[in-house]
């Protein structure tokens, strides 16, 4: 398995025409990860924060909320 430095000193040996390429694999992998309207199943995902919501006290969700808040 390639680690992180063993990529980087293989790109460091690439072409202008090898790097263009490598960063329009980037990109299009990229965009494939982000999540697009509709893609979701939304009843799934309320199903299952119900089922961790369930499990959590006051206290546990309060703090949670405010993690995400910034608060």
């Amino acid at each position: 398995m390639m680690l992180s430095d063993d990529v980087k000193k293989a790109v460091d040996r690439f072409s202008l025409e090898e790097l263009r390429q490598l960063r329009e694999h980037i990109e299009n992998r990229e965009q494939t990860l982000k999540l697009q309207p509709g893609t979701v199943d939304m009843e799934s995902l309320l199903t299952a924060l119900e089922e961790i919501r369930a499990g959590l006290t006051d206290e546990e969700f309060a703090e949670i909320e405010r993690a995400m808040n910034g608060v």
